[in-house]
C-alpha cells in the first residue's frame, strides 16, 4: 500500500494535482523499514547497470535517510526508486528499447530537480564510497 500512495504522489505531483490527503496517510510511516527493504534491489539494478546508471539513485537513497527531508520529499524518492528498480514500467523496455527507458530516467531526474538542495557533499562522499 506505501508503494501505491508514494507512486500516486510521485504521478500528482508531476501532473500538479494536490497531494496533501496523501500525504496524510504517510504521516506516522517508519521509513526506516521502508528504506531497508529498498536497497536489495538497488544493490540488484546497480550490479545490472553499472556505476554510472546508479548514481542518482544512491543519491537519492542517501537523501531519503536525511532527517531533514520532509515525508513529500522521502514519498516522491521512494517512489521514483522503486519505479526504476521494479519490473513494472508504463512505457515496457522489452518492446520499446529507448524509449521504455525514458520513463525511469524522467521519473528520477524530476525528483532530482525537486530534492538537489538536500544533495550535500556528505552524501556525495558517501555515494562515491559505496560504489567503491
Amino acid at each position: 500500500m506505501i508503494i501505491s500512495i508514494c507512486l500516486l504522489i510521485l504521478v500528482y505531483t508531476m501532473l500538479g494535482k494536490d497531494v496533501k490527503p496523501l500525504l496524510d496517510k504517510l504521516k506516522n510511516i517508519n521509513w526506516r523499514l521502508y528504506w531497508f527493504k529498498v536497497m536489495r534491489p538497488i544493490k540488484k539494478y546497480s550490479k545490472k547497470v553499472g556505476r554510472i546508471a546508479c548514481t542518482p539513485l544512491l543519491k537519492l537513497w542517501f537523501v531519503l535517510d536525511d532527517p531533514k527531508t520532509t515525508t513529500w520529499e522521502k514519498a516522491m524518492i521512494y517512489a521514483a526508486i522503486i519505479y526504476t528498480v521494479s519490473p513494472m514500467s508504463i512505457i515496457p523496455a522489452y518492446l520499446y528499447r529507448f524509449l521504455g527507458i525514458l520513463d525511469e530516467g524522467a521519473a528520477i531526474l524530476y525528483v532530482i530537480n525537486k530534492v538537489q538542495d538536500k544533495m550535500t557533499p556528505a552524501i556525495e562522499l558517501r555515494v562515491k564510497f559505496t560504489l567503491d
